[in-house]
């Protein structure tokens, strides 16, 4: 655990000194705050536009430090040949692999934190500036539930770029491959749940088979995503909760397991 630590501690590190991390979070902190003006173009639903689009913020800011920031972060280790100087150590590649991880985590919850606050603000000043607007059921404590799911969501993502970059041999085929991965994720339960119901769903009838088994390779991203939940105020119990992230933990621990198993392969064949 000290080499996860140190790794992880390292890679929050050297993620702090990419101009990438802040242009992101700069970028992402205006888009939030203008959640101030654009709320204001819409004439009903205030508070819910203005709840969904700083989440949305925070998700969208998320995704684009994983695919831009984390994916290079690993392939300059691998480029610049700093992974042998880290594995010529008594560091072993589970090790790397995790702390890496860790570390990427630290910079998400970093960013999630601050833009969290951010759209928090603005939010605030929304439903005091329009108090007839406010959800009936909104509360801040489903708010916080609903941006802790975001980050387990974007951890689940990071977990798939960890795969796909120890399976393939450049960063750019694992940012394709990922980014494929996490559309089927978000949209595969709602194919699911189209080619089950629906007698005609073109190439797809009558391969509800086929589409079950590949909902299960792939994560439901759609689980994490609580936008909805914490604008219309819906319930959200700790129970459902719990369940996310055993889920989201779970997930990610099969991920990082197989990631490590294939890196080890990968380092190998080099």
């Amino acid at each position: 655990m000290r080499n996860v630590k140190i790794l992880g501690f390292a890679t929050f590190i050297e993620g702090g000194r990419h101009k990438a991390l802040w242009t992101i979070v700069a970028f992402s902190v205006l888009l939030t705050l203008g959640n101030i003006v654009f709320t204001t173009m819409f004439s009903w639903d205030l508070g819910k536009v203005a709840i969904e689009f700083g989440l949305s913020a925070i998700s969208f800011s998320g995704l684009l430090l994983i695919f831009f920031l984390g994916l290079k972060i690993m392939a300059d280790d691998l480029e610049r040949g700093r992974i042998y100087m880290i594995l010529s150590r008594p560091v072993s590649i589970s090790e790397y692999m995790v702390g890496k991880f860790l570390g990427l985590a630290l910079i998400l919850l970093f960013a999630t934190v601050i833009l969290g606050i951010s759209a928090a603000i603005s939010m605030s000043f929304v439903l005091a500036e329009y108090p007839g607007f406010v959800p009936p059921g909104f509360s801040w404590q489903i708010y916080l539930m609903a941006l802790t799911c975001q980050w387990l969501g974007l951890l689940v993502v990071l977990a798939i770029c960890f795969f796909w970059f120890s399976f393939s041999s450049h960063s750019f085929v694992a940012l394709i491959f990922s980014a494929c991965s996490y559309l089927l994720g978000q949209n595969m339960e709602t194919l699911r749940y189209v080619i089950e119901k629906n007698p005609q769903a073109g190439f797809l009838t009558g391969q509800e088979w086929l589409v079950r088994l590949v909902s299960w390779i792939f994560p439901n991203l759609s689980l994490f995503d609580k936008k909805t939940v914490a604008a219309y105020g819906l319930a959200f119990s700790w129970f459902e909760f719990s369940l996310i992230v055993v889920y989201g933990c779970s997930y990610i621990g099969l991920l990082l397991f197989f990631s490590v198993l294939l890196f080890k392969r990968k380092e190998l064949a080099a």
